[in-house]
């Protein structure tokens, strides 16, 4: 039943977008959520859910979030802009999203009308290329992960055909500029206060984030 239900908890996610741009943000695009096939079968769904992103919770690169307790993840992910068209991809850029731990025994509606945990997202340098290259994950300073070129840009055109179709069932659609950011490409680290994490994309440069 959880895929049957989506373009109703996506209205309902696009009806909180409403009313975050009502209050005074811009919007900037969209996130993946879910992008991990096992994670997607757990959840009774046959393709990534689509989020929000907004000026509300964009921040600086290189800047600290106060977490204020509260526990979070780091997601690092390639970020696409969109071109004139409205659907090919313009430009890439590398991104951290800041989430709350995902709680995979919330249905569907839960997730998205709390807009798929997002808090916060990062962008790094904008570069309009085809490909991001090879990925490192720092944290504080110790690379953690290693990703391959051929992991953190062989989804991206698929990403983004998924988020239309998500926006295209709910009567939405993506726009020339908008931003999407795709998915992380390697397991998000849990973070702290005092915690710095690094993105590095070979061909596109990095974006840093730390947390207090």
């Amino acid at each position: 039943m959880s895929e049957q239900s989506v373009p109703a908890a996506t209205r309902a996610m696009l009806a909180l977008r409403s009313s975050v741009l009502e209050a005074g943000a811009e919007p900037l695009g969209w996130k993946v959520g879910f992008n991990v096939p096992a994670i997607q079968e757990k959840l009774g769904i046959e393709a990534p859910l689509a989020g929000f992103l907004s000026s509300a919770g964009l921040l600086a690169d290189g800047s600290t979030l106060a977490l204020d307790g509260r526990a979070a993840v780091a997601e690092p992910e390639v970020a696409v802009e969109i071109g004139a068209d409205g659907r090919s991809i313009a430009a890439l850029l590398p991104a951290l999203e800041v989430a709350d731990p995902p709680d995979l025994s919330w249905d569907v509606e839960r997730i998205l009308a709390g807009n798929i945990f997002h808090r916060a997202v990062a962008f790094g340098p904008r570069v309009e290329t085809r490909s991001p290259g090879a990925g490192r994950i720092l944290v504080n300073g110790e690379e953690t992960e290693t990703v391959p070129a051929e992991r953190t840009g062989g989804a991206l055109e698929a990403m983004v055909a998924a988020v239309a179709a998500r926006l295209g069932d709910a009567s939405a659609s993506l726009a020339p500029g908008d931003r999407i950011i795709t998915g992380v490409i390697a397991p998000p680290p849990q973070v702290g206060a005092g915690d710095r994490v690094r993105l590095e994309l070979s061909e596109l440069g990095a974006v840093e984030l730390s947390f207090s």
